[in-house]
């Protein structure tokens, strides 16, 4: 089993298409993290202040204001946005304004107007005025959470990427085992080893393969990532995702950023619970995968079966986002599908990081995983077995009964 483990290891990352992979993960990386060029060589206006027109019977109301996204001038630009004065405020522009971007022109306005009034009162009044209409409003939250939203966003993204990530490495094995037996490879390996020691090298196989491919992903991440720090710090990448509000954190360079997301042992106690659900869910995806392809002897039945996987693991991920908040998590179907297997690799890492979870849920949660882990190795071997062995086949089962359906006739 060890030279079997090896040759496919070998095959799997000494190949073009292995190399075309890292290729474009780096290009698409190096695009991610030099997205403020692009842009700029893309967009040469793309970063600079929107220019908003304003009538003169204003010009004490704004009086020379300034804005990271707009910059006011005082005229009339039939192509531009341009503020009018009449019985209301009018916002004009020749097309349709983004929602936020009006959110943004109308809180900018609101406040100015409201300034300009408060400044004529005297002191006293202007005190009274703020107090009553600006109370003092504190949200005080009961149930524990630690963690930023930018914590919770870098979290989420990590997850989703890895979700996905295993999920295509599980059709991958699932796909060879088609090959080898479309192949007559298999024929050839199992007059050395038994179909349970083929089925666990394809265990080992799919994760050796998911940590090499993960390592090797992450240190092109890093080396891009030290590539900009020594270009700017990331100053202008984390400019551009403050201004459209991708980031929360008040930051200018990496170093600062991270020193913002104030990474502790609980987030990493988060991740690393996170990670071990979603190992073990997706060896148990991988384990009904590969038991699957056992009963298929054709590259077409292949594809047709794992468009349907997909599907269904996509509809997942979309509930367990229509799930994604600490009231839907803490009670029924949320709370549920957290300890559920396969189900648990996306619903509990989602429940640890939006609030705190008991250890007792967490040890259940990964029991009850073990637990069919065990279960499905040892069906999941005798399953694999009469695939490979029995002789059974999807194609060879639809033209018997076509045969039986003519025959009748």
């Amino acid at each position: 089993m060890k030279h079997l483990i090896q040759f496919a290891l070998s095959r799997r990352f000494k190949n073009k298409v292995t190399i075309l992979l890292h290729v474009l993960t780096i290009t698409l990386m190096s695009a991610v993290f030099f997205a403020d060029k692009i842009i700029v060589w893309i967009l040469p206006h793309a970063q600079e202040q929107t220019i908003i027109y304003y009538p003169e019977s204003l010009e004490s109301t704004i009086n020379d204001y300034i804005d990271e996204n707009f910059r006011f001038e005082r005229g009339y630009e039939s192509k531009a946005i341009n503020i009018i004065e009449q019985e209301s405020i009018i916002i004009e522009s020749e097309f349709a304004l983004d929602p936020i971007v009006q959110l943004e022109i109308h809180t900018i306005l609101t406040r100015l107007i409201s300034e300009q009034w408060l400044n004529q009162l005297n002191d006293q009044a202007y005190a009274e005025i703020i107090n009553n209409i600006s109370p003092e409003i504190n949200f005080v939250t009961l149930s524990e959470n630690n963690l930023s939203q930018d914590k919770m966003n870098m979290s989420m993204f990590l997850i989703t990427g890895i979700y996905f990530a295993m999920l295509s490495f599980s059709t991958m094995i699932a796909n060879e085992v088609v090959y080898e037996k479309t192949s007559k490879v298999l024929s050839m390996i199992l007059t050395s080893i038994s179909t349970t020691e083929h089925f666990i090298s394809k265990m080992i196989v799919a994760w050796l393969t998911v940590t090499i491919q993960t390592t090797m992903v992450v240190a092109e991440i890093v080396s891009i990532m030290m590539l900009r720090n020594l270009y700017d710090e990331g100053h202008g990448l984390l400019k551009i995702l403050s201004r459209y509000k991708l980031i929360q954190t008040p930051a200018l360079t990496f170093q600062s950023f991270i020193e913002h997301l104030d990474i502790d042992a609980r987030l990493i106690t988060i991740l690393a619970i996170s990670l071990l659900y979603m190992f073990v869910g997706i060896i148990l995806v991988q384990i009904i995968m590969v038991c699957l392809s056992s009963f298929i002897t054709s590259i077409e039945e292949s594809s047709g079966l794992h468009a349907p996987v997909y599907i269904i693991f996509l509809v997942i991920y979309y509930i367990a986002l229509a799930l994604n908040s600490p009231l839907k998590l803490s009670q029924g179907l949320g709370y549920y599908f957290s300890m559920t297997p396969i189900l648990s690799m996306l619903f509990m890492p989602m429940r640890l990081m939006l609030m705190r979870v008991s250890m007792y849920e967490i040890l259940l949660g990964l029991l009850l995983n073990l637990i069919s882990l065990v279960i499905f190795l040892y069906i999941g071997s005798k399953i694999y077995n009469l695939g490979i062995l029995g002789g059974f086949s999807f194609r060879k089962y639809h033209l018997k009964s076509t045969k039986n359906d003519a025959s009748s006739h």
